[in-house]
């Protein structure tokens, strides 16, 4: 019976990966942001990566000591953490108020983050390995991703203009980008060399992160601009040139 979850599972967790890729990426590349193709599009990006989260927990109930299972399920709040609140900051448009499961999201967005500090000391400590550095890097941005939006949500830090649509924008690709960072760690590394350096597997596994954080800077940056009435400087337009 457990084989046979797990089975069915994998199919599931498998079809919401390339769900997610494909229309996670026609979201993000829409002209028309908040048009029919944006929003429907938006909407099975988000339900596909739930459907990832659930999964991934289900695999941590089924095998509850394999290391594997416990780094995917970090990847799963990393990755659905921002797809939840990217989604839930356009319930927020005309008001920051964020309700008691948004703030339980962000504090076990938090606490994953510490939690994976902490387990990659301990792995890097007694058994040194990829998988430790991985914790290491994915902790630390977790939980200042988590610790800003907490600031936020209390009130400690000010809300810029439009910040439901930057704070959305900048969340979903960093929901993308975790959904290709889980991508290359259970695809890519079956197709490397046999005998590949460590060093070669965590940079696929971290660039992904590296190239869609300089998209989501400039994108930001881009959109700010523009609701500040600033114009693009001869350095922008050149490079859009």
């Amino acid at each position: 019976m457990k084989t046979l979850i797990y089975d069915y599972s994998i199919i599931l967790h498998v079809a919401a990966g390339i769900l997610s890729l494909i229309f996670g990426l026609i979201a993000m590349t829409t002209r028309k942001k908040g048009g029919k193709l944006h929003n429907r599009s938006g909407l099975i990006f988000y339900w596909s990566m739930a459907l990832i989260f659930v999964t991934t927990v289900l695999f941590v109930i089924l095998y509850p000591t394999e290391m594997k299972y416990h780094f995917f399920l970090t990847i799963g709040i990393v990755s659905f953490y921002p797809t939840f609140t990217g989604k839930r900051l356009l319930k927020m448009k005309k008001k920051m108020e964020p309700k008691w499961f948004d703030l339980i999201a962000t504090y076990t967005m938090l606490i994953s983050g510490i939690v994976m500090i902490a387990y990659g000391i301990y792995l890097q400590m007694n058994q040194p390995e990829a998988m430790a550095i991985l914790f290491l890097v994915f902790g630390p941005f977790s939980a200042i991703q988590a610790w800003g939006d907490l600031r936020i949500y209390l009130g400690k830090k000010e809300i810029e203009k439009m910040h439901w649509f930057l704070g959305h924008a900048g969340k979903m690709i960093g929901a993308y980008s975790a959904a290709v960072t889980a991508f290359c760690v259970n695809i890519v590394p079956r197709y490397m060399p046999e005998g590949s350096p460590m060093l070669a597997y965590i940079i696929v596994w971290v660039l992904p992160g590296v190239l869609f954080g300089i998209v989501s800077t400039y994108t930001i940056k881009k959109y700010r601009r523009k609701f500040n009435g600033q114009k693009p400087s001869l350095k922008s337009k050149v490079a859009l040139a």
